[in-house]
């Protein structure tokens, strides 16, 4: 893996770092938590952090993204107090959804992140309204909305992605393709040799990117923002990464052969940073 860090300083790369290691922190800590009974589950992220937290970062804070339940990362970024977090996980009444769940199907209007809607494909449309409203409003901003590869399968996924062609939508659809559909991998899912090839069916730019190279993912974000403050249009981008935990801790990982899961942790992006 090869970080080529350009034009960002000590202090920017320092603060990357800071960024990427606080979400792994987390989720060691919530690993331990959950064997003790007090959480009573936990999607876990370990691997991709990079995708979130490399977005995020680019990001300013008043543009909307619309993260999955995978996406701790754009929770931290947005520097969210981790003791509403925590409430929020723990189901206490002073989290986010009032105890109501225990997890990531929540958002929050002060942080501008909108809450996940289970499946995924349906929050790619709420995308293309947002992005509506900031093109009419002429204001420059761009939204970031995360779905899995799975739900590139989904009707939404193409309806969204065809509109936001069609109005030159200032979106950029972000896919996690982490090899899973819950236990479903994707040589069963689609015939595709990538998943970014769909974006050409549609007329729109497309990005096959490694989702483990914080910098890689940095950089590219940092470019199509400017390019897409001064020309509004939709970007397909399709990172590259792999999930080291179960599709929820309950699930495990005894479906995914053990070279896979050997090849992917060198390639770990906490550490690779």
């Amino acid at each position: 893996m090869n970080f080529e860090r350009k034009e960002l300083s000590n202090s920017q790369l320092l603060d990357l770092y800071k960024k990427i290691l606080k979400p792994r922190l987390i989720e060691e800590k919530m690993l331990i938590l959950i064997r003790q009974g007090k959480v009573s589950k936990w999607f876990s992220g370990i691997g991709q952090e990079a995708i979130s937290v490399g977005i995020t970062s680019v990001l300013d804070k008043d543009e909307y993204i619309l993260p999955m339940h995978r996406n701790l990362g754009v929770f931290t970024t947005r520097d969210i107090p981790l003791h509403r977090l925590f409430s929020q996980w723990q189901g206490k009444k002073n989290g986010f959804t009032k105890g109501r769940d225990r997890s990531f199907h929540f958002g929050t209007q002060e942080y501008k992140i909108i809450g996940m809607i289970s499946h995924l494909g349906p929050q790619l449309g709420i995308a293309d309204g947002i992005a509506l409203a900031n093109k009419l409003r002429k204001n420059g901003k761009v939204t970031a909305v995360f779905t899995g590869e799975g739900a590139t399968s989904e009707g939404d996924f193409h309806e969204a992605l065809n509109i936001a062609a069609v109005w030159e939508l200032p979106v950029l659809f972000v896919i996690e393709n982490n090899g899973y559909g819950l236990s479903t991998p994707t040589n069963e899912q689609y015939r595709c040799e990538n998943l970014a090839d769909k974006g050409v069916g549609y007329g729109m730019e497309s990005h096959i990117v490694d989702g483990n190279n914080l910098l890689e993912v940095v950089h590219l974000i940092s470019e199509l923002k400017a390019s897409m403050i001064e020309n509004p249009r939709p970007v397909l981008l399709e990172f590259k990464t792999f999930r080291m935990r179960g599709h929820e801790e309950a699930s495990g990982t005894k479906y995914v052969p053990q070279e896979l899961m050997d090849m992917w942790a060198v390639k770990d992006p906490v550490e690779n940073y």
